[in-house]
């Protein structure tokens, strides 16, 4: 319940995972959100007129057998995996070939999920300028992920991403509580179970000028997982909390954030998206840092227990 996690990016070594999780286990954190994404560069295979292959070709036994490594680290150490990263984008335009392909390696994400004991993976949904189309696009996408997240028992995440348009920002998929409510919705009818849950970026929301509170509070039970991270609401830059500050104060609404996890009942990870802070650290401070993301996490989790459990 409210497990302190962080995103793998920045400090796992796949050559190493028993020393990865050590280090993370040693800096407080008790959970993961494993980025599985690395294995499929989607942007390369998108720049690549030939047929797309990767890591994914293999079967799913062989995948498995792959991650193993990884699972044994993890519970050697006592650390959860709280969510998974799929790759992204899934949808490419004008190109059904390798969106298929693409859907197919998302579906090996979700058995690996499930061998590895993760209960999310984060899928991003397309972003269009015309919403109608967008929510097309994101039907299609979703309803052929939903036999492979009912057999698995792994819930399929939508992210909230806005639109890079003419040089600006704009609304993107799940900007509004109510988008959220009625994608998840629509979705977990359609399969007949909750398959389908919510991923809410912090920084995203912040970006778009979005009040916290209020966008929490309206996906109440359909928020699954976080990410967590601060920018100056300009910039994706995904920078630990509290660390954006201009003479105003805080660039992101903290209070209202723990407010609004406090207001919708949720008790899943904590879990923070600071990879890129992680990336551009000199390497001998790594640890410090992510010993104060954890603090972070540990003072988020108190105060949103404070007036209950």
């Amino acid at each position: 319940m409210l497990e302190i996690s962080v995103q793998s990016a920045g400090w796992y070594d796949k050559n190493d995972p028993d020393s990865s999780f050590a280090f993370i286990k040693d800096c407080g954190f008790e959970a993961v959100d494993f980025n599985i994404d690395h294995y499929l560069p989607v942007k390369t295979l998108t720049k690549s007129e030939t047929a797309p292959s990767s890591f994914f070709d293999q079967s799913t036994e062989d995948i498995l057998a792959f991650f193993t490594p990884l699972k044994e680290a993890a519970e050697k150490h006592g650390v959860a995996f709280a969510q998974m990263h799929a790759p992204a984008p899934v949808w490419i335009d004008g190109r059904a070939e390798l969106t298929d392909y693409i859907l197919m390696s998302v579906e090996k994400c979700l058995e690996v999920c499930a061998y590895v004991g993760c209960p999310a993976l984060v899928v991003h949904p397309d972003r269009q300028t015309d919403k109608e189309l967008e929510w097309e696009h994101n039907m299609q996408l979703y309803r052929r992920l939903i036999p492979a997240a009912v057999k698995t028992g792994v819930k399929v995440c939508l992210e909230n991403l806005p639109i890079h348009f003419n040089g600006r920002l704009i609304d993107g998929v799940c900007s509004s509580g109510e988008e959220v409510c009625r994608y998840i919705d629509t979705l977990n009818v359609e399969a007949g179970c909750d398959a389908f849950g919510y991923c809410f970026d912090v920084g995203h929301a912040n970006m778009m000028g979005c009040n916290l509170h209020d966008h929490l509070k309206k996906a109440g039970k359909r928020l699954t997982v976080l990410h967590i991270h601060d920018n100056n609401g300009i910039a994706d830059w995904h920078t630990a909390p509290y660390t954006c500050v201009a003479s105003a104060g805080h660039q992101t609404d903290w209070e209202g954030f723990i407010a609004g996890l406090k207001d919708s009942g949720y008790r899943g990870a904590l879990n923070f998206e600071t990879f890129r802070v992680l990336k551009h650290l000199p390497k001998p401070l790594k640890g410090d840092l992510l010993r104060y993301i954890a603090a972070v996490g540990r003072y988020f989790r108190d105060r949103i227990l404070e007036d209950g459990v």
